[in-house]
């Protein structure tokens, strides 16, 4: 049994493009929706039809099943329900969640209130005895928001005596991600700030109360500035569930949403997948290095991506040299060029690729030039 993540499974189908040495293939967390993940489900889709010997198995909590039995139309649904103890569900807006802000409110409201978070830890210590069971997990959307409320959090917790603070985001070392498994001493409870990683990356077990902000951080792609950008949203419904979920895997528990109901029924159903939000030229860089796979342009998307953002994304990779137009047999075709073939390798963005390979290249020229003047 081998453990791989997608991009690595997809290296793989460059040299082996049926992969022949597997007979089942497991695609956890398909909900998530990342780039590769849905270019790799439509290699594998056209796969299972070739090898009929391959058992493909899809696995998600909060799958969008209409879209996905569409797509694989002939594969049998499977629901296995999960133990999941009562969930008291409870709502508690705060100022920054209600929006209808002027401009300055907005800039002020820019770094998150840590009052309300300290406000929860205070209602579940007078509500329930230090010698009950649960600890708690708070939802935030990102690092700099986490440090702030720790930092509110960790005054009132060493005045109270009832709490330990921890962190869980993707920056920590592994010593430090570990310390959130550690059973908190009697008497006293954890409260755990984390991103979305605790969604469905890692379950914690011992979790009571669920502080949801509502909110979760993902790139969007500015075309006019061709960067991508951090922004901050509202998470989908599903994503919301799957927050509240945390507080009843191991008995009944509670989830504060430090938002309105109305706010909750006004989000997406799920989550925005990838491909409608980052730029295509990495993935397009790919699907030309795979030569077996089906032109870009062409290529079965579960949800094709929008053909403007496509196009733009083809013409930059031939504007930075990537890509070129060739003529084979009559048939015009795209075709990765020697710096295309250098650039898919790099786990970079494709213009900061190419500045790492140019970077290169001319400090070899400027030594040789040294040379030559010696």
């Amino acid at each position: 049994m081998l453990f791989l993540t997608e991009g690595l499974l997809l290296r793989q189908m460059s040299a082996d493009p049926k992969l022949e040495t597997y007979n089942v293939l497991i695609l956890d967390e398909i909900h998530e929706r990342h780039l590769q993940g849905d270019f790799l489900m439509g290699l594998l889709r056209e796969l299972v039809s070739q090898r009929k010997d391959l058992k493909l198995i899809l696995m998600s909590a909060t799958i969008n099943l209409e879209l996905f039995t569409e797509y694989f139309k002939d594969a049998p649904v499977i629901k296995v329900p999960g133990r999941l103890y009562p969930i008291v569900l409870q709502y508690f807006p705060t100022p920054a969640s209600t929006g209808g802000r002027g401009d300055d409110d907005k800039k002020k409201a820019e770094k998150i209130d840590p009052a309300p978070y300290v406000r929860i830890l205070q209602m579940v210590d007078k509500k329930f005895q230090p010698k009950e069971r649960g600890d708690a997990l708070i939802f935030l959307s990102g690092i700099s928001e986490i440090t702030i409320v720790a930092e509110a959090l960790k005054i009132y917790a060493e005045q109270s005596k009832l709490w330990i603070i921890l962190m869980l985001h993707s920056t920590l070392s592994l010593e430090e991600q570990d310390k959130v498994f550690d059973s908190a001493p009697e008497g006293v409870r954890k409260c755990i700030l984390s991103t979305n990683i605790a969604e469905t990356s890692v379950t914690i077990d011992g979790i009571r109360f669920v502080v949801d902000s509502g909110k979760v951080k993902q790139m969007k792609y500015d075309a006019t500035t061709r960067m991508h950008q951090l922004k901050e949203m509202w998470v989908s419904q599903a994503s919301a569930e799957q927050r509240k979920g945390r507080a009843g895997r191991t008995g009944p528990g509670i989830c504060y949403r430090l938002y309105s109901n109305e706010q909750y029924d006004a989000m997406d159903k799920y989550t925005t997948s990838e491909i409608q939000r980052v730029s295509l030229e990495s993935l397009a860089l790919q699907m030309y290095h795979l030569e077996f796979a089906v032109e870009p342009r062409k290529f079965p998307f579960i949800e094709p991506p929008n053909s403007d953002a496509l196009e733009e994304a083809i013409e930059s990779l031939k504007d930075q040299g990537a890509l070129c137009t060739v003529r084979v047999d009559g048939t015009v075709k795209d075709e990765l060029t020697p710096l295309g073939k250098m650039l898919v390798n790099l786990p970079v963005d494709v213009s900061i690729g190419k500045m790492l390979i140019m970077g290169c290249l001319f400090r070899q020229v400027r030594i040789h030039s040294l040379l030559l003047h010696q």
